[in-house]
């Protein structure tokens, strides 16, 4: 089973409508984990896309600033609540996280990445969670300093689970390397600035979404949301 999600990491409204295009040119599902209030993420198509939630306790775990998990994953809620699952920003986790996800009305979480293994599955959590682990991540590609020259899709077989995380401002700019997205994460908030820094000299991220949206097309394979991975 293929099963695309996308990390939204604060991204300005046009260029996650830009990752939003790409899906709906291909007919392709995405589940989209939120960080802020989004109009384009809350009007998009829910036979496609599905909304869970992507909040960041960083700053409350390691600078002791802001509100504690509870409340931000409250705030979240307000502003997505048929949200079901929940990937943390930085795939943070712990025992106690599990129980407060389950508490707070979660049905999956996805922080679990175990990248190019081909041998993952949805599974029971003891606190009643399904959790669901991804194998691919792109800024993660790049920090392995792999080509996206790539081919997503060479070795998989129906039967597999391959789930894909991507997120809008990679997409974006086409970041190929580290080096591609520290140049222009200045003006991150900024889509025309962003622009100017988009890679067009190498094989990028962009590249290989569209190429895999491509080749998913040909083959004429289906997609999933998570949600559906649990039904």
């Amino acid at each position: 089973m293929i099963a695309f999600t996308s990390d939204i990491d604060w991204a300005p409204e046009l260029v996650i409508k830009d990752t939003i295009n790409l899906f709906e040119k291909f007919n392709v599902k995405c589940t989209f984990f939120c960080t802020h209030d989004s109009s384009v993420l809350k009007s998009c198509n829910r036979d496609l896309f599905e909304l869970g939630i992507h909040p960041d306790f960083n700053n409350c775990l390691f600078e002791g600033k802001g509100p504690f998990p509870k409340e931000r994953i409250q705030n979240l809620l307000k502003i997505y609540p048929e949200a079901i699952g929940i990937r943390s920003h930085s795939m943070t986790q712990s025992s106690r996280l599990l129980t407060l996800f389950i508490q707070m009305g979660m049905k999956y979480d996805s922080n679990q990445f175990l990248p190019y293994n081909s041998n993952i599955e949805p599974y029971d959590c003891w606190t009643g969670l399904k959790r669901i682990p991804y194998n691919w991540e792109d800024d993660i590609h790049f920090e392995y300093n792999m080509s996206f020259d790539y081919d997503l899709l060479k070795n998989y077989k129906g039967d597999q689970f391959l789930i894909l995380d991507f997120h809008p401002i990679h997409i974006y700019l086409n970041t190929d390397s580290s080096n591609t997205y520290a140049n222009a994460k200045h003006c991150y908030q900024n889509p025309s600035e962003l622009l100017k820094y988009r890679n067009v000299k190498k094989k990028g991220t962009r590249d290989l979404l569209v190429s895999t949206l491509i080749e998913i097309e040909k083959r004429s394979l289906s997609t999933s949301k998570l949600s559906e991975l649990i039904e």
